[in-house]
């Protein structure tokens, strides 16, 4: 037995490349009865043979060089900078007059609605808002939420001056004039930035041509302002101004606030409701906000000419010309579209408080988060302490909050198809057709003539 097993260990004993005389001929055998040849000992040398040179051969194996060292990736050091300085500038208090950003509360109310940024940037933000409340001296100014571009994102601001701009540069002149500035789609002005730490730029005021060619337009943005915008028809602008018009169309078409908070004055203006005048609307409960009734567009909406308004009547009209089709305006304070808004809610955080919000259907991105009065039912899970006071003041008070985070482009009708260009023009069926006349023959051999001449001239000159 010992013997045996001494033979069938020496068998076994492997070679510098880890052949032993037992594995192979394990494999020739194996490789016999696979291949099943005619001549099963004439062809065992060669079979032995084939299976010895394929064999492992680790000194024959190349081993790749290793990766080169590189130092690891150290962020941009301006961008630390800019950074470290937006954080020890702080939230100071505001100058009289002045409403100061609403974002950190704002963000506990969308975040419950799970549409929020993260704590980080929510609070880079909400001390970028205020830097650019002082820089640039505006009455107040709210977090409109963030674009997304191909090369870089846009971070929105949408802020109210305490006094108009100046107007711009004269331009030609256009058969649909803008509206001015404090009314319509340039009620409220709008800053932008790829960077919170980085330096606002104010968009300019928005036309109605940019407003119309960008509702047949598609184009992602791409993070810079002057980049142009390739499409056709040709948009009258680059894409600060495409930019500007699709956040006007947002704005118009997705801010809501509940039917309690604001009322139209005599002039049309929206102003906050006096809960004690007669006629007011209760706050809605968490029952009533799941209607859409309890909901409003706080913005006029925007008309197919591209403007809020209609235009005004000429003066010099003549007397027996038919008044022309004008389309209905969308005052301010309508109710919104069950069909464009899903209702989710009431969201339970304890304490008696909860949100309900409202997702755009039209505008993917685009949401409205509103606490209803009363007292919600008992939540799920045990709540942090943290929230329970503040959610239930905030019910209290009627805040609400708006957030847009999103490409910038609304629920396509069907698949993006180009507008073909215009054809090509034809001849006049109403004109008579004209023979055109030939040159004499004594002129056209004298042209000729010529040619030939100066071609002589410069072979000779050469």
């Amino acid at each position: 037995m010992s013997d045996k097993a001494e033979a069938v260990s020496f068998l076994q004993r492997p070679n510098e490349k880890g052949v032993s005389v037992y594995s192979h001929l394990t494999d020739v055998l194996a490789t016999i009865l696979a291949s099943n040849p005619a001549d099963a000992l004439g062809a065992f040398e060669a079979l032995s043979a084939k299976v010895k040179s394929s064999s492992f051969d680790p000194a024959a194996v190349t081993v790749p060089p290793p990766p080169p060292t590189t130092a690891p990736e150290v962020p941009d050091s301006g961008w630390l900078e800019r950074d470290a300085a937006l954080l020890k500038s702080g939230s100071e208090d505001e100058a009289d007059g002045q409403i100061p950003p609403s974002l950190l509360d704002d963000a506990r109310l969308l975040d419950a609605a799970g549409a929020s940024l993260s704590p980080e940037e929510t609070y880079r933000a909400h001390l970028s808002l205020c830097a650019l409340q002082r820089t640039a001296k505006l009455q107040s100014v709210r977090f409109f939420g963030k674009i997304l571009g191909t090369a870089a994102d846009y971070y929105v601001a949408e802020a109210r001056r305490a006094e108009p701009p100046e107007p711009p540069e004269a331009s030609e002149p256009s058969a649909t004039p803008a509206e001015e500035y404090g009314s319509g789609c340039n009620a409220l002005s709008y800053f932008v930035t790829p960077e919170l730490g980085g330096t606002w730029e104010e968009l300019p005021s928005v036309t109605p041509e940019a407003i119309v060619a960008a509702s047949r337009t598609r184009k992602f943005f791409t993070g810079s302002l002057d980049a142009d915008v390739c499409c056709f028809p040709p948009f009258p602008g680059t894409e600060r101004h495409y930019l500007r018009a699709q956040l006007a169309r947002i704005a118009h078409g997705t801010t809501l606030c509940p039917s309690h908070k604001y009322a139209l004055s005599p002039e049309g203006a929206v102003e906050p409701a006096d809960p004690e005048a007669e006629g007011a609307l209760p706050p809605p409960t968490s029952s009533q906000l799941c209607e859409p009734a309890s909901w409003r567009h706080k913005n006029m909406g925007i008309l197919a000419i591209g403007r809020c308004t209609n235009l005004p009547s000429p003066e010099e009209a003549e007397a027996d010309a038919p008044p022309p089709q004008l389309e209905p305006e969308k005052p301010a304070l309508l109710p919104i579209e069950a069909s464009d808004w899903a209702l989710v809610g009431p969201a339970a955080l304890g304490g008696g408080a909860a949100v309900v919000w409202s997702r755009s259907l039209r505008w993917p991105g685009a949401i409205a988060v509103v606490p209803p009065s009363g007292r919600a039912p008992p939540p799920r899970r045990p709540q942090p302490a943290s929230l329970l006071p503040y959610q239930v003041s905030e019910a209290k008070e009627g805040r609400y909050a708006n957030l847009y985070l999103g490409y910038g482009h609304p629920v396509a009708a069907g698949p993006m198809s180009p507008s073909p260009p215009p054809p090509i023009e034809g001849d006049d069926p109403t004109a008579e057709p004209v023979e055109a006349e030939d040159m004499p023959l004594d002129d056209e051999n004298a042209a000729v003539r010529e040619a030939a001449e100066a071609a002589l001239r410069a072979g000779a000159e050469e």
